[in-house]
């Protein structure tokens, strides 16, 4: 089973080796799929975690036990794809490729390769794209 996490912490965790601990203690499999984290401020991190349903279960417990505010990710980017233009300037800030131009510059959205940074949502000039909320876990 693999869910989809939002994890925000405090300073004081960023010196804590909270990812290590999961994979051995709660044997659940971690994919960084994005972080803004800096030494003295705290940060966030999108995570997939896989593994069992109890494994992730006990993995959120431990991580609100120590501090973390785990949201799960329930929905992923919006795109009003029928009303695009294939300008491409989305493509320009999306890291992961999951949005790129195919050979006849038509815009191709790759949701399995989607990070939910929410940067496409400011370099596209017709707004086309939207972040969909989290839920706590």
């Amino acid at each position: 089973m693999k869910k989809r996490y939002a994890l925000r912490f405090s300073p004081t965790l960023v010196e804590q080796p909270i990812v290590s601990k999961l994979v051995r203690i709660y044997d659940v499999d971690i994919n960084i799929l994005n972080a803004d984290v800096a030494s003295g401020r705290g940060g966030k991190l999108i995570v997939e975690l896989s593994g069992g349903q109890e494994a992730l279960e006990e993995s959120v417990a431990y991580l609100n036990e120590i501090g973390i505010i785990v949201s799960e990710m329930v929905k992923e980017l919006i795109f009003l794809e029928d009303a695009c233009i294939d300008c491409g300037a989305c493509t320009a800030v999306c890291s992961p490729k999951a949005l790129s131009l195919d050979e006849e510059a038509m815009l191709r959205f790759d949701a399995s390769l989607c990070v939910v940074c929410g940067l496409c949502v400011q370099a596209c000039p017709l707004r086309l794209f939207s972040v969909s909320d989290e839920r706590g876990a």
